[in-house]
């Protein structure tokens, strides 16, 4: 990219990594055929406990034309540098993993930016679907707000119709069943699954248990006093407090103990080459359906 540098703080500065002196003469360079010049230095923690100093003084008169950007773990607001950055108009943009509400929230945040509504249970879907890694949330919300422009909110049905399709979610699909007592509609699910790729199997386990400790977690939840309503956000229900609530009333704590156990048993032996994945989901899925009854 045209007048930006970058430079890998965990380096020395003799293996290319950043010099102080090096970085503050290409902040003072004029920038070409662009306003401002950038210095990026990733990992900058070493590189600011060595230089603080230094850098307390380029803030008293700091390159007008000059960008510096510190990509850092800790950036403590209590110390002099970070309390000079913003009278000369820096920022210090906390980033943290969204979790819970904050990861829904986002979610319609990336909708209001481009003017679309997008329902709770929408919401949830994707993230169920996508995880929590904000930045392949956006780009899903860019395609739905593309996919569903001429609707006047993007819709549970929409997500599934555009990411639905991949083989996270009929794995989720495939364990909401079980859990609701269809057996053969669970491995229905399951068997394509199974025909996506020839690795499909081993990447799924991780989806079923992922949904079984979610479920646990609520069961905890609801012993601790909180409501369906309380519990949901924090499972990634949005939209669904009727579903859970009924999915929660089907499987008791040590119902799903049984199946998460028999699951980690299935992982080892498959490992270990003396049990076969797809036929092993096939009975957990089918023993998740019959506790449900």
């Amino acid at each position: 990219m045209l007048a930006l540098s970058e430079y890998d703080g965990t380096r020395k500065e003799d293996q290319g990594g950043p010099c102080v002196g090096d970085v503050l003469a290409e902040l003072a360079t004029l920038p070409f055929l662009t306003p401002r010049r950038v210095v990026l230095i990733r990992d900058a923690d070493s590189f600011v406990t060595a230089y603080r100093e230094s850098l307390e003084r380029y803030l008293t008169r700091p390159a007008p034309t000059g960008t510096l950007v510190l990509e850092c773990r800790s950036f403590p607001r209590t110390t002099r540098l970070a309390k000079a950055i913003p009278g000369v108009g820096g920022q210090i943009i906390e980033c943290k993993k969204l979790t819970g509400r904050a990861l829904f929230d986002f979610v319609q945040a990336e909708g209001q930016r481009r003017d679309r509504k997008i329902d709770r249970a929408a919401a949830a879907r994707l993230i169920d679907l996508v995880g929590s890694d904000a930045g392949r949330l956006a780009a899903e919300v860019e395609k739905l707000a593309l996919y569903a422009a001429d609707q006047p909110a993007i819709l549970e049905r929409h997500v599934v119709e555009l990411v639905g399709a991949a083989r996270e979610e009929k794995v989720f699909a495939a364990v909401d069943a079980a859990a609701a007592g269809a057996g053969d509609q669970a491995l229905r699910l399951w068997r394509q699954v199974l025909s996506t790729d020839p690795e499909a199997a081993f990447k799924a386990l991780g989806g079923v248990a992922w949904k079984l400790r979610q479920w646990l977690g609520a069961h905890q939840m609801l012993a601790s006093g909180l409501s369906i309503s309380e519990i949901a956000p924090k499972v990634m229900a949005w939209g669904r407090e009727q579903q859970l609530d009924a999915t929660l009333r089907r499987l008791p704590p040590r119902a799903l103990r049984r199946v998460v156990a028999a699951l980690a048993e299935l992982d080892s032996q498959a490992k270990s080459g003396t049990r076969s994945i797809e036929t092993g989901v096939e009975r957990l899925l089918v023993e998740l359906a019959g506790s449900a009854r």
